[in-house]
C-alpha cells in the first residue's frame, strides 16, 4: 500500500499543522451544525451541538437531545452574534452567547447562559476553507457513474474510499448509492457551485452516515429538502435552505434556515493523511520554489 504524503510550503506549514487532516474537521469536529455566519431554524431539532459564528434565531426549536447529561460542563450552544430563542428546550448543556440574548419559554435544565464564546470564528473560517480546499485536491480513487439520474458510487479501498463528482454527474440527480468495503470511509469531493438535494433516497452498502464526508469548497447555494440525508456535509460558501427532510450526520457551512431535522451523527471517519506529519520536500529553505505554493501528493 502507498504511504500518504502531504507537501507543504514553508510559509503555510505552521498554519495546517494545526487545522488539517489528523484532526479531521478542526474547529467543527463533534458538532451536528456549525455555520461561519447565521443560523436560523424554526419548528425543530438538532439533537447534537451547535456553534454559530453570527445570529442565530429559533421558534421551537431544541438541542442536544441525543447527548449525554453534562451537567453544566459542556457548551452544547454558542453563539458569537445575537441569540433570539421563543420556545424550546438545551436538553444537556450550557448556551454560550457573544451578544444580547433574548430567550422566552426555553428550558435549561442542564446547563446555564452566559458569555463564554470560546470559539474564533474568524480563525475558524480560515481552518475549514483550508481544510475543504486541500481534501479536495486528493486524487480520486472510486469509480462515478450517473445511470439515468441515479448517481452510483462505487470503491474498493478497504480504508479509504475518494470520489470526484462533476456538475455532469448531478445532472439529472433522481438518486445516490455508495458502495465501498464495511467500515471503509468515504471521501466525495463535489465540483459544483449550486446544489439541489431533493425528494431521493441515499443507499449505502458498506459504510454509515458518520463514514461519509461530503466536501464541497467551490459549493455557494445548497438547497435540501424531502430527503432523508446520510453523511456529513463540509461547505464552508454555501449558504443552506434546508426544509422538509432530515439528515443523519453534520452540516458545516456558511449559513442554515429552515425547518430541517438535524441528527447528531458528526464525521469521524479517516481522511487523506490522517495521523501523518506535514512535510516539504525544499531542502533550500525559505528561498526553494516550494514556500510560495501549497500542493498536495497523497500518494508518492
Amino acid at each position: 500500500m502507498k504511504t500518504p504524503r502531504i507537501i507543504v510550503s514553508l510559509s503555510t506549514l505552521s498554519l495546517l499543522s494545526s487545522i488539517a487532516f489528523a484532526d479531521g474537521l478542526g474547529p467543527a469536529n463533534g458538532y451536528t451544525i456549525f455555520t461561519i455566519e447565521s443560523f436560523q431554524a424554526n419548528n425543530t431539532d438538532c439533537t447534537g451541538r451547535v456553534a454559530v459564528g453570527g445570529p442565530a434565531t429559533y421558534n421551537n426549536f431544541g438541542i442536544g437531545s441525543a447527548l449525554e447529561d453534562s451537567n453544566g460542563t459542556r457548551d452544547d450552544l454558542i453563539v458569537a452574534g445575537n441569540l433570539t430563542w421563543n420556545n424550546g428546550q438545551n436538553f444537556n448543556g450550557n448556551v454560550q452567547v457573544a451578544g444580547p440574548v433574548t430567550m422566552n419559554n426555553v428550558g435549561m435544565p442542564n446547563g446555564i447562559v452566559s458569555d463564554d464564546v470560546s470559539i474564533d470564528f474568524t480563525a475558524a473560517e480560515t481552518e475549514l476553507m483550508s481544510i475543504s480546499s486541500m481534501l479536495f485536491a486528493a486524487t480520486p480513487n472510486g469509480v462515478v457513474s450517473n445511470t439515468s439520474g441515479f448517481l452510483s458510487l462505487v470503491g474498493t479501498d478497504s480504508e479509504i474510499n475518494i470520489f470526484s463528482v462533476s456538475q455532469n454527474d448531478l445532472s439529472p440527480l433522481k438518486g445516490i448509492t455508495i458502495n465501498v468495503p464495511q467500515g471503509s470511509s468515504v471521501l466525495v469531493n463535489v465540483d459544483h457551485n449550486s446544489l439541489h438535494l431533493k425528494n431521493f433516497e441515499l443507499v449505502l452498502i458498506g459504510c454509515s452516515s458518520t463514514d461519509i464526508l461530503f466536501n464541497a469548497p467551490e459549493t455557494n447555494s445548497i438547497q435540501v429538502s424531502q430527503i432523508s440525508w446520510k453523511g456529513t456535509i463540509l461547505a464552508p460558501n454555501a449558504s443552506i435552505q434546508f426544509n422538509n427532510g432530515q439528515i443523519d450526520g453534520a452540516l458545516v457551512c456558511r449559513s442554515i434556515q429552515g425547518n430541517g431535522e438535524s441528527h447528531h451523527a458528526p464525521f469521524d471517519g479517516q481522511l487523506p493523511g490522517d495521523d501523518d506529519d506535514l512535510t516539504c520536500d525544499c531542502t533550500q529553505g525559505e528561498d526553494c520554489d516550494c514556500s510560495q505554493f501549497l500542493s498536495l501528493n497523497l500518494y508518492d
